[in-house]
Formats: structure tokens, C-alpha cells, sequence
């Protein structure tokens, strides 16, 4: 897969730029606060229907402007794709092949994309909320109808939380409450196979290239905790029982207490919890080696690799860490967007563009 251009109007500081990509490694260069970022988050937004750094659209918007539009030329086995996504009025609007679409879960996937940044690193140290993130994403790019299944989850949730926080008596919070659970129960466990299906698959990828990463010295594990529990068969078996057990105490702590929304992905080194025992450049390892397990999964899943974005990615790894990157990326061919505040020593790598106050050159 591949990106050949990306237009981007009113999309944080850029007015109406175009810019031109070309195959293999691409390189943008600039000072903080020009744009660099911006180029990477716009792809992802157009890809994933989502932004990596904010959660509302108003705050992609230039400047006092009302509406923001991004449209993107892509290949993808050697057929031409043409994606837009355009925000105006406070209403979202995507198109493939200038056709509209009418839900996110059919745009979704069309190209895919892996992005990595330091920021990552919160997916070892951060909570289950980052990891599910992570597993969700990638989910939603190979099996678009999981966008649809999270979304109607979320919105069973929020009805299910109004009626714990509504004065009406106990003995109608039970009955409806019962309503709710069914469906809870119904979508979360499509939800916690496509995790666990996701995990074990993810564990066979990554384990031989952290190998590689750690020359043979270091072991990571992956495993999916649904509903508390290491075994994704038992969880399934026990969820209506589990929510049962749960019906007085949530409906006196007025809060949803069980559910794959509460759900983990723990990450172990050396059979120890990443979390707790990993210093930072083995954080960054395992990092690394889950962002090129996703790549090696898209790949056998879509036939090609999908595009990979890396934000202010090389400046953090250490000599070691960063040649494997590169040379992953140079033996596999991936198309790269790499972007970077000063050339250093990477020139070589492929076409550099110079972002400076919204405005894009490529190198001549």
C-alpha cells in the first residue's frame, strides 16, 4: 500500500497544501510547531477516521476556520484509491472514490496504516485503557464490523449507566437492568474473541523479531485478560454469572463494574510484567516489536504492507534499536513517513521534504 499525495485545507496550520510522496522512505524535516506533525496526523485522520493527539474535531480545525478537508491518493495492489474526508457544519462526511460513505465501519480499513511515536511508550506504562486502544484499532483495520460492534457496546454501556444513576426504585433497576446485561453480553463477547484472536496471532509475530531486537537475551509474552480472567473461554462461559454477582454492588456504586470495556492487555518481559520491570529502552523494544508484528500481520492478512508513519521516532531509539528499524523498513520495502527535526545522518534514507510555517518542499 501506498500513499502517493495528500491534500490538506484548513487542517491545523495549513491552508490548501498538496503534497507529492514518493515510493519507499520519505522524510519530513523541520523545527517544532511548522507542521511536520500535522502531515502524519492528517493521514492517520483520513485513514482512521480518528486523531492520535486530540479527541474533538474543533480542535483539527486552522485558525477561526469552520470547516477542514483532506483528501488522499493512494495504490493498493496496484489500483488507484482516492479517500476524502471532509468536517464541516460539526458533521463528519467520508468518501471513497468520491463516493459517499454512509457508516465510518465502511471507510475503515480501505488503506491501512501503522503509526508509532515516543508517545507510544504510554503502552507499556499507561493503563488498560492505552492497550485496548491499541488492540481495537488494529482490530477495526482488518475487521472494519468491529467499529460497529464497539460502538453499539459503548452506547449499551451508556444506557446501562444512566439507569444506575437514575432515581427510579431497585426493583425496576433490576428488570431493566437484565435488558441492558443481554445485550452487554451479546456484543462483548464478539468484542473479547476479536482481542483474543488478535493477541495470539500478535504473540506469534512479535516474538521472533524481539528476539532479533534483544540478540536472543530477553523473552516477551503477550496475554489478553478478559473480565479478570487469563482464559478467554472461561470469561465467556461465566460473563452473564459475572454480571449477576455484580447487579447489587453496581447498582450501589452507580457504576458499571465488569465488561470488555475494563478488559487488559499485559505485556511481560522476561515473564515479568513490562509495566514494572522494564527500564526504558526495553520499553522502547517492545514497543518497537509490537508496531512491526502489526506490520507483518497486515501484511499476510491484505497481501502487502500497509503505510507506516513515524513521528519523531529515530531521535529516541538508541544506535541499535534505530538501524533495525531502518533496516526492517529498507528489506521489507515499506512506504515510510519519517519525520525529524534536523537531517543528522539520515539523508540517505530516501526523499526529504522541508516543512517550514505550513508550507511543504521536497528537496530538489
Amino acid at each position: 500500500m501506498m500513499i502517493n499525495s495528500i491534500r490538506l485545507q484548513n487542517f491545523r496550520n495549513y491552508v490548501d497544501e498538496i503534497i507529492h510522496f514518493m515510493p519507499g522512505t520519505n522524510i519530513l524535516i523541520g523545527d517544532n510547531g511548522q507542521g511536520k506533525t500535522n502531515i502524519i496526523e492528517g493521514i492517520y485522520y483520513l485513514l482512521t477516521g480518528k486523531s492520535y493527539r486530540v479527541h474533538r474535531e474543533q480542535e483539527l480545525l486552522r485558525w477561526e476556520q469552520s470547516d477542514f478537508h483532506i483528501y488522499g491518493q493512494f495504490l493498493m495492489n496496484r489500483h488507484k484509491v482516492s479517500l476524502e474526508s471532509h468536517y464541516k457544519d460539526k458533521k463528519k462526511m467520508v468518501k471513497i472514490n468520491q463516493v459517499a460513505c454512509q457508516r465510518l465501519s465502511d471507510f475503515v480499513g480501505t488503506i491501512n496504516v501503522i503509526f508509532f511515536s515516543p508517545d507510544d511508550l504510554v503502552m507499556i506504562k499507561g493503563g488498560p485503557a492505552e492497550r485496548r486502544r491499541f488492540l481495537d484499532l488494529h482490530i477495526a483495520q482488518m475487521r472494519p464490523g468491529h467499529v460497529s460492534i464497539l460502538n453499539a457496546y459503548n452506547k449499551a454501556l451508556q444506557q446501562k449507566n444512566a439507569l444506575l444513576k437514575s432515581y427510579n426504585d431497585k426493583s425496576f433497576k433490576y428488570s431493566q437492568l437484565q435488558l441492558w446485561n443481554q445485550q452487554i453480553i451479546e456484543l462483548g463477547k464478539k468484542i473479547i474473541l476479536n482481542r483474543a484472536d488478535l493477541t495470539e496471532r500478535l504473540q506469534g509475530a512479535v516474538e521472533p523479531i524481539f528476539r532479533n531486537l534483544s540478540s536472543e537475551k530477553e523473552t516477551i509474552k503477550i496475554m489478553y485478560y478478559a473480565l479478570g480472567k487469563s482464559s478467554v473461554s472461561e470469561a465467556i462461559s461465566e460473563f452473564a454469572n459475572l454480571l449477576n454477582e455484580k447487579l447489587d454492588q453496581e447498582i450501589e456504586r452507580q457504576m458499571i463494574l465488569i465488561g470488555p470495556h475494563r478488559d487488559d492487555l499485559q505485556i511481560f518481559l522476561n515473564d515479568k510484567p513490562g509495566r514494572l520491570y522494564a527500564s526504558q529502552g526495553q520499553q522502547r523494544s517492545l514497543v518497537l516489536s509490537l508496531k512491526l508484528a502489526e506490520l507483518e500481520l497486515m501484511r499476510q492478512e491484505k497481501g502487502e504492507y500497509p503505510l507506516l508513519l513515524l513521528d519523531d521516532v529515530l531521535s529516541e531509539l538508541d544506535r541499535f534499536r534505530r538501524d533495525y528499524l531502518i533496516k526492517f523498513i529498507e528489506s521489507s520495502k515499506i512506504q515510510t513517513l519519517i519525520t525529524m527535526t534536523s537531517a543528522d545522518n539520515h539523508l540517505d534514507l530516501g526523499t526529504v521534504y522541508f516543512v517550514e510555517k505550513g508550507h511543504i518542499r521536497r528537496e530538489a
